[in-house]
């Protein structure tokens, strides 16, 4: 489904091994295992064909989100909303595949879902209706 539609949900994913589940616990195991151990960087592994990350200058080939960091200026620390991006596009290679591993939530936490969107489809659809701004895509 990702090569072919670009995104793929994936739920009820098991929590890390030695966890009940409780978010201390999930936190923990997080932290303390390897990158080869995470589930995303296993998945990144099985579908890069070559069994390696390839992105890890500037974040690291896994980088964990951890709202409430202290000293951090990242909005990824950060509990508020972001309007719909594209991650690293400035990189002269921007990454093919992101996976985005949700360990834990506690239950009050509100908000922190995901919104995918189609650019080949918006693209699609900007030349029907606005031929000439999308042009101007192509040219910039």
């Amino acid at each position: 489904s990702v090569f072919r539609d670009g995104a793929a949900i994936v739920t009820n994913a098991p929590h890390s091994a030695g966890t009940d589940g409780e978010i201390p616990g999930v936190c923990e195991s997080v932290a303390s295992m390897s990158e080869s151990e995470l589930p995303a960087g296993r998945v990144g592994r099985a579908m890069s064909g070559t069994g390696g990350l390839s992105h890890g200058a500037l974040y690291g080939n896994v980088f964990h989100v951890r709202v409430g960091e202290r000293g951090s200026n990242n909005v990824a620390y950060t509990s508020d909303g972001l309007c719909p991006h594209q991650d690293l596009a400035y990189y002269e290679s921007p990454p093919g595949v992101q996976i985005l591993h949700c360990a834990a939530v506690g239950s009050k936490v509100r908000g922190g879902e995901s919104i995918l969107i189609d650019a080949m489809a918006a693209a699609h659809r900007l030349r029907e209706v606005r031929r000439g701004s999308f042009e101007c895509l192509l040219e910039w």
